[in-house]
C-alpha cells in the first residue's frame, strides 16, 4: 500500500513537470559575446547572446514556435535597433524585433516552427546595463505560438551552446571601474633560432581582473584567460618588427589602459624542432602500426613518416599521440621506419628510427635473454611461419626433456608472439637446447631453439 500511495505522488510529480513545460522542452542561456563569463560592466551597452535548446520531437498541436521571447531584468534596456538577428542551427532566419517597455525583446519569426526537429536558436541583440551593481541579474526567456499563448512556462537554465561558459540566465552587473594598468610588460624575442616572442608581467592585484589583453601591432587581442598569468609565449611569430602593449580586464569592455609599447624584431625561425618521442612499431591484422608521441617543440605543424627512403605519408592533425598504418604488404626481411617532425618553417628535425623484422621462423635463434641487446634477447616467433593458416595463435615451449615451460597466447589482430626467456614463474630459465610448438588455428609447426645465458 505504501509503494503504491509512492507511486502514485511520483506519477502526480511527473504529471505537473509535464504540464508546466508542454510537449516542447528547452534549455537555455545567456552570454556576453566574445566572452565566457556572465559579467557586464554598470551604464554601459554590451552585446549579448541568448542560446535555446529546443526539442520539438514530441511537438502538439498548438505548441507551433512564431515567437521568442526574452523579459530583461529590471535596469537593462533595449530597443529594436539593438536586434543583430536570430540563428537556427547556425544558418540565419527572418524576424523582427518588437520592444515593449524597453525590458521585454519579441523576437517575431516571418516563418513559425511546424516541424519535430530539435534545433539550437541563438538571439544577439544589445543592452544598455543599470548604473547600479547587481550579483545575480535574471533574464527570463519563452516560447510563444501562433496565437501569441505562452508554451509552457518559462525555459529552464542550462547548456545550450556546447561551450564552457556563464550555462545560466543570470548575469553580474560589476561597478564601471577599469583596472589600474598593468606593469613591468616586456617582450623579449627568442634568442635560439626560433621565431618566438616570450612576453612578461605582473599580476594585476585587482580581484575583479579576470585576465588579460595582449595586443600585437593592430591585431585582434590575445586573451589569456587567467588573472595569476604573468607570461605568455607567442609562438611562430612572422620575422619583423612588432610593438606589443596589454591591458588587464574585468570584461572586454571593461579594460585598463594599454601598456607603453614594447618593440620587438624577431629573426626567421632557423631552428630544427625536437623529434618525435617513443616510437614503436607493432605488427597487425591491417599491416605495420607506427606510433609514436609528439615532439616537445611547440611549432611541430606536421610529421613525415618514412620506411628506409621511402616516404609512406604524413599526419598534420595535433594529438596527444599517433598511429600511421604502413598497409603495404612486406615481404620476409628487415625494414627501417622513421618519423620526422617538421614546423612551420619547414625544418625538419633529426628522424626517430626503428628497425622491423618480418620472419618466416623464430628470430633470433641461440638468442641471449640477459644480453642489453632487444634484437637478441628475445625470440619472436611469427604466426606466418605456418602458411595460409588463420585462427587462435599460440606458442607452448617444453624444454629437452619435455616439461612445459612457457605458454604464450596472441591477442587478437597480432602477428607475432615473443618469449623472453622466462618461465611461467618469471625466472630466466636455463642456457639449453629448448622444443617449441607453434600453433594457428588447427595447424601447428614445432622446432627447436637454442637459449644461451
Amino acid at each position: 500500500m505504501k509503494n503504491t500511495f509512492i507511486a502514485f505522488i511520483i506519477i502526480g510529480i511527473l504529471l505537473i513537470v509535464s504540464s508546466s513545460y508542454g510537449a516542447v522542452t528547452s534549455v537555455g542561456e545567456i552570454n556576453v559575446v566574445g566572452e565566457t563569463k556572465g559579467v557586464v560592466p554598470a551604464s554601459s551597452t554590451v552585446p549579448l547572446i541568448v542560446t535555446l535548446s529546443v526539442d520539438r520531437s514530441l511537438a502538439e498541436p498548438g505548441e507551433e514556435i512564431k515567437t521568442i521571447e526574452i523579459v530583461m531584468p529590471s535596469g537593462f534596456l533595449t530597443q529594436s535597433s539593438f536586434f543583430k538577428g536570430v540563428s537556427r542551427d547556425g544558418n540565419p532566419i527572418v524576424a523582427r524585433a518588437v520592444v515593449s517597455g524597453g525590458t521585454t525583446l519579441r523576437v517575431e519569426l516571418a516563418d513559425a516552427v511546424v516541424d519535430f526537429q530539435n534545433s539550437i536558436y541563438e538571439i544577439t541583440f544589445e543592452t544598455r546595463t543599470p548604473n547600479t551593481v547587481i550579483l545575480e541579474a535574471v533574464f527570463r526567456a519563452r516560447l510563444r505560438n501562433l496565437g501569441d499563448s505562452p508554451i509552457g512556462e518559462f525555459i529552464r537554465p542550462g547548456q545550450a551552446d556546447g561551450k564552457l561558459n556563464n550555462d545560466d540566465f543570470t548575469l553580474e552587473v560589476i561597478p564601471n571601474v577599469p583596472p589600474d594598468p598593468v606593469i613591468g610588460f616586456t617582450a623579449e624575442a627568442d634568442g635560439t633560432g626560433e621565431n618566438d616572442v616570450t612576453l612578461r608581467w605582473e599580476k594585476s592585484e585587482d580581484l575583479d581582473v579576470n585576465g588579460y589583453f595582449i595586443y600585437r601591432n593592430k591585431e585582434e587581442p590575445i586573451d589569456v584567460e587567467n588573472r595569476s598569468s604573468t607570461t605568455f609565449p607567442e609562438i611562430n611569430v612572422p620575422p619583423g618588427p612588432h610593438t606589443y602593449q596589454i591591458t588587464a580586464y574585468k570584461t572586454r569592455f571593461l579594460q585598463s589602459e594599454r601598456s607603453p609599447i614594447q618593440t620587438v624584431v624577431v629573426s626567421p625561425d632557423t631552428a630544427a624542432p625536437k623529434p618525435p618521442m617513443m616510437l614503436s612499431i607493432i605488427p597487425s591484422s591491417d599491416g605495420v602500426e607506427i606510433l609514436w608521441n609528439p615532439s616537445d617543440s611547440r611549432d611541430v605543424v606536421r610529421y613525415e613518416i618514412f620506411e628506409g627512403s621511402t616516404p609512406l605519408g604524413e599526419i598534420s592533425e595535433i594529438k596527444a599521440e599517433y598511429k600511421f598504418i604502413d598497409e603495404r604488404p612486406l615481404s620476409i626481411g628487415s625494414f627501417t621506419y622513421a618519423v620526422i617532425a617538421i614546423d612551420e618553417a619547414d625544418n625538419a628535425s633529426s628522424p626517430v628510427e626503428k628497425r622491423f623484422r618480418i620472419f618466416d621462423k623464430p628470430y633470433p635463434n641461440p638468442f641471449t635473454p640477459l644480453s642489453s641487446n632487444e634484437d637478441f634477447n628475445q625470440v619472436v616467433f611469427p604466426a606466418r611461419s605456418i602458411e595460409d593458416a588463420s585462427g587462435e595463435f599460440t606458442v607452448s615451449i617444453y624444454d629437452i626433456d619435455g616439461m612445459l615451460v612457457k605458454t604464450l597466447a596472441a591477442l587478437p589482430g597480432e602477428t607475432e608472439v615473443i618469449w623472453d626467456g622466462r618461465d611461467e614463474t618469471g625466472e630466466v630459465v636455463e642456457s639449453g637446447i629448448y622444443v617449441y610448438q607453434l600453433q594457428v588455428g588447427e595447424n601447428f609447426k614445432t622446432g627447436t631453439l637454442i637459449l644461451a645465458k
